[in-house]
């Protein structure tokens, strides 16, 4: 497999936490790959009663129209479960299609995970 072949592989890395968990995305996030990513996500909120969910897109290095709408996809899910979705790592071009999309103001983005989890409203 060549590096080119290698970087837009995606794959997607479950870390659970007692509170939280975060998904950690890498390579191109596409027609192909998406359902892998919302695989990940609808296991992860399964899981829980009131999610709270980190998607880790610092190694993402593509992303068309069908992963937006799983980050979409999740929010939503999110919500409809009462829990928190905060985006990490989101490189400038895929800030910049958000807007364009006109959702970026539904997004809680953060730049790393630990200032994701800091994000999170207090448990009760």
């Amino acid at each position: 497999m060549s590096k080119a072949e290698e970087d837009a592989r995606f794959r997607v890395r479950a870390d659970k936490h007692s509170q939280f968990t975060a998904l950690h995305a890498v390579g191109a996030l596409d027609y192909g790959s998406s359902p892998l990513l919302k695989e990940q996500a609808d296991v992860a909120l399964g899981a829980m009663d009131h999610p709270r969910l980190v998607i880790d897109l610092t190694g993402v290095t593509f992303c068309d129209s069908t992963g937006y709408g799983v980050l979409m996809y999740a929010l939503t899910r999110v919500r409809r479960l009462a829990g928190s979705l905060v985006l990490v790592g989101l490189s400038a071009v895929m800030r910049q299609r958000l807007r364009r999309l006109g959702v970026a103001e539904l997004f809680d983005t953060r730049r790393t995970v630990e200032e994701a989890v800091e994000a999170f409203p207090e448990t009760t």
